[in-house]
């Protein structure tokens, strides 16, 4: 027996899982966001050499925008990776439902991904090492025993719960970064605005 209280891959990835669904989830469908925007949006398991959970969302916002949200909890890790991306749709939908028969493919690669900004960890400014010693992140910290794995679930939780609510901050700061791509509703770029 180890002298620290270690939890397996499977129950880390379960409980990631499991604290994303009940707060994470349903706080992104109350600020506006649909899961599955695209005909091949994931949701949910799967496998692809490593076994995890991906969550596809996406809405749009008062000035016609598409705002993308991709969620990444996989086995032998300890974060919770939220990344946000936003286009400007060309011609502009009327709902997102139109495009619920598109692939979507072209929104995950480059160069649209240039754009994709992870949440608390890419809409820092400063000095890497300031914000990667104190200002928390999506991940289960450090523990010893049970109970102090426990309080870094329950940490988490929060965090993920603060942070959903709060969605639009994260877009205000991705506004602060970039200028939304012109795209069509494929994610073929029409006309390309360089970061600032």
């Amino acid at each position: 027996m180890g002298l620290f209280y270690k939890i397996s891959d499977k129950k880390l990835l379960k409980d990631r899982n499991n604290l994303f669904k009940e707060v994470g989830l349903p706080l992104l469908e109350s600020n506006g966001f649909e899961k599955r925007p695209f005909k091949t949006s994931w949701f949910g398991e799967y496998y692809s050499g490593i076994k995890g959970y991906i969550y596809t969302y996406g809405r749009i916002s008062e000035n016609s925008y598409f705002e993308y949200i991709n969620i990444y909890i996989t086995k032998g890790d300890e974060y919770i990776k939220v990344f946000l991306n936003i286009f400007n749709l060309s011609p502009k939908l009327s709902s997102i439902n139109e495009l619920n028969e598109c692939e979507g493919i072209n929104f995950g690669i480059p160069p649209n991904t240039i754009t994709k900004m992870r949440l608390r960890s890419d809409d820092y400014k400063g000095p890497p090492l300031f914000y990667m010693l104190f200002l928390p992140e999506h991940k289960v910290g450090s523990y010893y025993t049970k109970k102090g794995y426990e309080a870094e679930i329950n940490k988490l939780k929060k965090l993920i719960k603060s942070d959903m609510e709060n969605i639009d901050s994260f877009v205000k700061k991705w506004h602060e970064l970039h200028k939304p791509n012109i795209t069509d509703w494929e994610g073929n770029i029409i006309s390309s605005e360089s970061s600032q």
